[in-house]
């Protein structure tokens, strides 16, 4: 009978496969959990909203912001996938898992529109059925094709309705039948909602004053007024439309993309698209709010920051240096993501590093923004006012050249004079908070230029 060999286990060996197994158990054990929480990353609640477009790809595949007066929408409800575009409304069903969301080719219910309207929902119905996957970033939806190439970008702020936000451009003009239509290019026809009831306008071939009410999402449009100049008669046809269909406003509704005004059926008769450009300035804050509506910080702590939107790039300065991000503005939507802080953080003592994150803070929260005279707001994805901001002063851009200096800062009577030496004393203000210059103060090595 012979005797079977056993090997002699390797301690070391025999340790190294124990710890693997249980490596796998454990991996086995929570790959559910990762998946689930992988899953959970976009929840029912948070697309199951009704979204506003803001940008999408058109049918050369470049992205292009809504046209204005557009408020394309889609409304995600309990597998249900409805809304309108540019001239049509559409149901359709979806399906989602995780980060996928599959839209079915919508029925779609078309109104007569002219060329350039009908091209933009051809493009939006595209992108929809062409939608593979979405993210979801605070207020913001982004629809991807199979390719993860960006469709188009969608929000769900909320809008107060208020029709004093903005200065508005009237863009396009609809029939009781529902057709609609842009306006004449060049006439420019414009409206404007004042405080205390009165409104004031021009159809691009005369002017028109009157008075509004409003309440709960109604309008009531009275006593228009209008003096129409010699024009052509296509202007004074569209001048007359919209004097007339002034009288036929009944319901109104502030959305991101602009005003929509309607008739008694809920046929959209004017939509109007907001006159504001962020881009041209840098906004200097004001003031921070809490969500109850206190003040936080107001100027005296935030006079050095400042923001500028333009583009898709938001950048500026906060207390203790300089940021930049993300920024997205179409209509009244706005939002600022990914920002992040250059440069060394505020001290830890002092309360400077609390003044920044709050400022950034707010700024990353902002949904929506509205423009009262020259101050501008922006507002959280529920329509609160996070932070009030001016425009910084015209000092900006120019080479500023000292004429006069003051000798004696200290002393009770001043001193002005002139600054000596050939070399200019001079300043330039930059957008984010950045002044830098020439001391006039040359050597050797050239003039002592200074950065602050």
């Amino acid at each position: 009978m012979s005797r079977r060999h056993t090997p002699t286990r390797d301690p070391h060996l025999t340790r190294v496969l124990g710890i693997a197994l249980v490596l796998l158990i454990m991996l086995a054990a929570t790959l559910p959990v990762a998946v689930a929480a992988q899953s959970a990353k976009i929840r029912d609640q948070d697309v199951q909203q009704r979204w506003q477009l803001l940008t999408y790809r058109d049918a050369n595949g470049k992205t292009e912001s809504v046209p204005a007066g557009v408020g394309a929408t889609l409304q995600l409800f309990s597998n249900s996938a409805f809304g309108e575009a540019a001239c049509s409304t559409y149901d359709s069903r979806y399906t989602r898992s995780r980060e996928t969301l599959f839209i079915d080719p919508p029925d779609i219910e078309h109104f007569e529109c002219d060329p350039a309207s009908q091209a933009f929902d051809d493009a939006f119905y595209q992108n929809l059925t062409d939608t593979a996957s979405i993210t979801v970033s605070d207020s913001i939806l982004t629809l991807h094709d199979s390719s993860l190439t960006e469709l188009m970008t969608l929000t769900r702020a909320v809008i107060d309705d208020d029709p004093t936000v903005a200065h508005w451009d009237l863009a396009r003009i609809g029939t009781a039948e529902g057709s609609i239509e842009p306006v004449i290019q060049g006439l420019d026809p414009w409206v404007e909602f004042l405080r205390g009831g009165r409104l004031v306008g021009n159809t691009g071939c005369g002017s028109f004053l009157g008075s509004y009410t409003i309440n709960d999402g109604t309008m009531s449009i009275s006593d228009v007024a209008y003096r129409l100049e010699s024009c052509t008669d296509s202007a004074r046809r569209q001048a007359e439309q919209v004097i007339g269909t002034l009288d036929e406003i009944t319901d109104f509704e502030v959305l991101p993309a602009g005003l929509a005004l309607r008739d008694e059926n809920g046929t959209m008769r004017l939509a109007l698209a907001p006159t504001l450009d962020l881009g041209e300035r840098t906004w200097t804050p004001i003031e921070i709010l809490s969500a109850k509506g206190d003040t936080l910080y107001d100027t005296d702590r935030l006079n050095t920051s400042a923001v500028k939107f333009f583009g898709r790039k938001a950048e500026g300065r906060s207390i203790c240096g300089s940021f930049s991000g993300k920024g997205l503005t179409s209509g009244l939507a706005l939002s600022a993501t990914d920002i992040e802080l250059t440069g060394k953080p505020c001290p830890k003592k002092g309360d400077s590093r609390v003044v920044e994150s709050t400022f950034i803070g707010a700024l990353r929260e902002a949904s929506s923004h509205a423009l009262r005279g020259s101050e501008l707001e922006l507002k959280d994805v529920d329509g609160n006012t996070l932070m009030r901001l001016l425009p910084q002063a015209e000092l900006v851009g120019p080479t500023w050249v000292v004429s006069l200096m003051d000798l004696t800062p200290n002393a009770a009577k001043k001193t002005k004079r002139a600054p000596k030496g050939g070399t200019p004393l001079t300043a330039t203000f930059e957008e984010i908070g950045v002044v830098l210059g020439d001391t006039g103060a040359a050597d050797s090595r050239g003039s002592n230029v200074y950065l602050a």
